[in-house]
């Protein structure tokens, strides 16, 4: 996937991340009392939920990645 790729899936991803929280803010489900620390949390989830798991080698090499890069 070239970087104009990967910049399109994140951007629709969280839209579609974006969208979804906000139905439930509009359709009453999120208390009115929460505020960032909760909402960070949800958000939080919500990605981890729209995850797919990885192989363990993908995992490790990901981690990887990750630790290298400084992501």
């Amino acid at each position: 996937m070239n970087a104009q790729e990967q910049m399109g899936f994140v951007s629709e991803l969280m839209a579609n991340v974006t969208e979804e929280i906000i139905k439930e803010i509009i359709d009453g489900k999120i208390p009115e009392n929460w505020d960032g620390i909760e909402l960070r949390q949800l958000i939080a989830d919500t990605c981890r939920y729209n995850a797919y798991p990885m192989s363990r080698s993908r995992k490790r090499a990901y981690n990887n990645t990750v630790i290298v890069n400084d992501l």
